[in-house]
C-alpha cells in the first residue's frame, strides 16, 4: 500500500476547513484527491510504449501461407523421376495409398534393378522411394503385391512369388495364394471357367460380344451379383468394390478410358489418352492401371517418339459431376432360368426345336471339313452363355419374315416328305475352337452354336447355310442348279488352292472376305451376312464398293432369296434386301 506523508494530509485538513460547507462534501473532496494521488503509485507510473516493430500475436493476427490446391483430372505425381530404361512392372494398393514397383535391366550387371515408390493420392506426389536387391531373373513374375511386412513380386500362373522385405532385401521364392476357390461353383454355374479372373479384394467375371449385351461382370459379394453393361469397351483394366475402370480402343478417337459403376448405373467420366492436338497415329499406351477409392493410377507410355519411349506415371482424378446414365440388368441364377425358359417358349413357337446344353447325336454330325473327333461337342454350357445366345438369337430371329424359320425345314409345294423344326443345339465348345456349324442336309437340318466363341455375327452366316436347303429344292423344282449358278457368278478358278498372286488380286472383287474363297456354301453364307448386319446404303461398305463380281451375287441371292421363301414375297422389303430396288428388283 501506498502511504501519503502526514504532514501534507494535516495541512489539507486545515486549508479546508477555512471553507464554510458541509462537512460531508468536505469528506468526499479529500477522498477523491487521495485517489487521484494513489492510482498513479498503484500502476508503477505511465506505461511505457511498445514499438511497432514488437507487437505481439494477440494484436496483430498472423497470416497462414494459402493451401495447396486440390490435384484434379490427370495430374504428373511431384517428385518422382523415371530413367530413361526404367518402366513399370506392376502398381497395387497400400492401405489407402497406392505403390508402383519401378524396374530396368542393369546391363553391365546382368541384373534387374527395381524400386518401390510408395505415392500419396492426396497430394499427388512421392512419400517414400525403397531400393529393392537387385534379382538376376524375373522368372515369369508379372504383378505386384504388397503387405504390411514384404514386397511380392507375383506369377499368377504358376502361383508363385519373389518375395522382399520392406526394406528391399530379398526373402526368396515361396508360394502365392492367387485364386480363392470359395465361388467356383458359382462361377461354373453362371458364365463358365472361361470367364474368370482374381484379384486380392475383389473378383470380375468377364464376358465380351458385340451383341445387346455388350458386356458382363460379376462381382463376388454376400449377393453374387452379375451386371450386363449396355456400355462398349475392350477391356476391364481395373475395379474398386462395384466400380470400373475401362478401356475402349476407338481408331477415331484414341484409347478412352472410362470409370463405371454399374450399381449405381452410372458412368462417372471419360478420359482420352490422345494428346490435344495430336494426329490420329499418336497414340498414348496404358501399361497398367489402379484404382482407388476416389482416383485412378496410370502408368503411361509413348512409342516412336524422337526422343525414344516416353513413360511416366500420373493420377486421374474422376469428376463425378461429369457422371451419365449407365444402362446395366442384374442377374441370378433363378432370374437366369426363368429367362431361359421364356426364351426357349419364344423360338419354339417360330418353328426352332431347342436343345440347350446338350451333344448332337453322332448321327447329326456334319460335314464341314473340319478334322474333328467323332464326340464333337462339349457340354457344360454355363447359364448366362445359354441365355446370351437365346437372347440373340430372339432378336435375330424378330428381323426375319414371319414365318421364315419354319419354311426353312418345311416340304416344299409339290414334294413328299413333312415338315420338320430346325433344331438349334448350345453347347460349351466344338473341338477345334469353332464357333458353330450347321447342316441343312440332316433330317431334320440342324444348327449347333458354342456359348465359349459364339459371336452374333456368326447367326446370319450359319442360318444362310440351313437355308440353302430351300434354296436349292426351290431351284431345282425350276429345273436350275443353285451350285451351277453361284458358280457361274465368280472365275472357274476362284476356289482352287495354289493361285498366282496376280489370279489372288483379281478374287478381290469377288469375294466379301477372305474366308468366302474356302467354298460355295461359304460364300453364300459370307455374303448373306455382309447384307445382313451391314448398315445401310450398302452401295457405300467396303466389301460391296468398287466389287462388281460381288454386287452380282449380292443381287442374285437377295432375288432368289425372295422367289424361294413365301415369308419374304409377304414382306415388303427384308432386313437383307439393302441394295438399290432397281437392282434387287431386277428381274
Amino acid at each position: 500500500m501506498v502511504k501519503l506523508p502526514t504532514d501534507s494530509v494535516k495541512g489539507l485538513l486545515q486549508k479546508l476547513s477555512r471553507f464554510r460547507m458541509n462537512k460531508y462534501w468536505a469528506l468526499g473532496l479529500v477522498c477523491v484527491m487521495i485517489l487521484l494521488c494513489v492510482l498513479p503509485a498503484l500502476g508503477g507510473g505511465a506505461p511505457e510504449p511498445v514499438p511497432a516493430s514488437t507487437e505481439t500475436a494477440d494484436t496483430v493476427p498472423a497470416t497462414e501461407p494459402p493451401a495447396p490446391p486440390e490435384p484434379a483430372g490427370l495430374t504428373e505425381i511431384a517428385g518422382l523421376e523415371m530413367g530413361p530404361e526404367e518402366s513399370v512392372f506392376g502398381l497395387c494398393r497400400d492401405g489407402d495409398s497406392a505403390a508402383a514397383l519401378l524396374l530396368r535391366w542393369d546391363e553391365d550387371a546382368q541384373v534387374w534393378r527395381s524400386r518401390l515408390a510408395e505415392l500419396d493420392p492426396e497430394t499427388a506426389s512421392v512419400r517414400a522411394v525403397t531400393e529393392l536387391e537387385p534379382l538376376g531373373e524375373l522368372l515369369n513374375l508379372s504383378r505386384l503385391a504388397l503387405s504390411e511386412t514384404e514386397i511380392c513380386l507375383v506369377d499368377p500362373e504358376q502361383e508363385r512369388c519373389a518375395a522382399f522385405d520392406r526394406g528391399g532385401r530379398f526373402l526368396g521364392l515361396r508360394d502365392y495364394p492367387v485364386m480363392d476357390p470359395a465361388h467356383l461353383g458359382w462361377r461354373n454355374r453362371l458364365l463358365g471357367e472361361d470367364c474368370f479372373r482374381k484379384e486380392a479384394g475383389w473378383a470380375q467375371l468377364l464376358r465380351g460380344d458385340g451383341g445387346s449385351l455388350s458386356r458382363v461382370v460379376g462381382f463376388y459379394d454376400q449377393a453374387d451379383r452379375l451386371y450386363a453393361i449396355e456400355e462398349p469397351f475392350d477391356e476391364i483394366l481395373a475395379a474398386d468394390g462395384h466400380r470400373l475402370l475401362t478401356l475402349r480402343l476407338e481408331e477415331s478417337a484414341g484409347p478412352e478410358l472410362a470409370l463405371l459403376d454399374p450399381e449405381a448405373g452410372l458412368c462417372l467420366d471419360r478420359l482420352s489418352l490422345r494428346p490435344e492436338g495430336a494426329p490420329e497415329e499418336d497414340w498414348v499406351n496404358l501399361e497398367h492401371a489402379l484404382l482407388g477409392a476416389d482416383w485412378a493410377l496410370l502408368a503411361l507410355s509413348r512409342e516412336e517418339r524422337p526422343e525414344g519411349t516416353e513413360r511416366g506415371l500420373c493420377f486421374w482424378y474422376p469428376q463425378a459431376e461429369n457422371s451419365g446414365p449407365l444402362e446395366t440388368e442384374v442377374f441370378s441364377e433363378q432370374l437366369l432360368i426363368d429367362e431361359l425358359e421364356q426364351l426357349r417358349q419364344g423360338l419354339e413357337a417360330q418353328g426352332l426345336e431347342l436343345h440347350l446344353d446338350e451333344a448332337p447325336a453322332p448321327e447329326l454330325t456334319p460335314v464341314t471339313g473340319l478334322e474333328l473327333p467323332e464326340n464333337r461337342c462339349q457340354t457344360g454350357a454355363s447359364l448366362f452363355g445359354q441365355y446370351r445366345l437365346l437372347r440373340q438369337l430372339t432378336e435375330f430371329a424378330e428381323k426375319l419374315p414371319a414365318g421364315m424359320i419354319r419354311e426353312i425345314s418345311a416340304s416344299l409345294p409339290g414334294s413328299e416328305g413333312e415338315a420338320q423344326p430346325l433344331q438349334l443345339w448350345i453347347v460349351r465348345e466344338i473341338p477345334g475352337d469353332a464357333a458353330a456349324f450347321a447342316n441343312a442336309w440332316t433330317e431334320p437340318p440342324m444348327l449347333c452354336f458354342a456359348t465359349q466363341e459364339y459371336e452374333p455375327s456368326h447367326l446370319a452366316h450359319e442360318f444362310m447355310h440351313v437355308m440353302d436347303l430351300r434354296l436349292s429344292g426351290w431351284l431345282d423344282s425350276q429345273g436350275r442348279s443353285l451350285e451351277a449358278e453361284w458358280l457361274a457368278l465368280s472365275p472357274e478358278w476362284a476356289f482352287q488352292e495354289g493361285l498366282s498372286q496376280e489370279q489372288s488380286d483379281e478374287l478381290e472383287g469377288y469375294f466379301v472376305s477372305w474366308y468366302a474363297r474356302s467354298s460355295a456354301a461359304e460364300d453364300r453364307a459370307e455374303t448373306f451376312q455382309a447384307l445382313f448386319d451391314s448398315p445401310e446404303p450398302a452401295a457405300e461398305q467396303w466389301w460391296y464398293r468398287d466389287k462388281p463380281g460381288v454386287q452380282a451375287k449380292a443381287r442374285w441371292l437377295c432375288q432368289m432369296l425372295r422367289a424361294a421363301f413365301p415369308s419374304v414375297q409377304a414382306a415388303e422389303r427384308a432386313v437383307w434386301e439393302k441394295l438399290p430396288p432397281e437392282q434387287t428388283n431386277e428381274n
